[in-house]
């Protein structure tokens, strides 16, 4: 059985953003960053409620997936 951290990097290296996010948002610990990849996840499922809350969701999963690869390094590919 595959442990979340690995489905977490095989998302990752598959370039599949939110299936990394939604697994990260199932971790069980209290820390910072599972509390950034739960409000994450929930804000890009309903996106008109974070408006009205004075947040902007794609900010926030832009947060999220950048703690992502820095936590479980994967770093994006590209120029550099």
């Amino acid at each position: 059985m595959e442990s979340k951290t690995e489905s977490i990097r095989t998302a990752l290296a598959h370039g599949d953003w939110l299936s990394a996010l939604r697994t990260a948002a199932h971790f069980h610990d209290r820390s910072t960053d599972t509390m950034a990849f739960k409000r994450a996840f929930v804000a890009w499922q309903h996106p008109e409620f974070y408006r009205q809350l004075g947040k902007e969701p794609d900010r926030l999963v832009e947060a999220a997936m950048n703690r992502l690869r820095a936590r479980f390094g994967n770093k994006p590919r590209g120029n550099g």
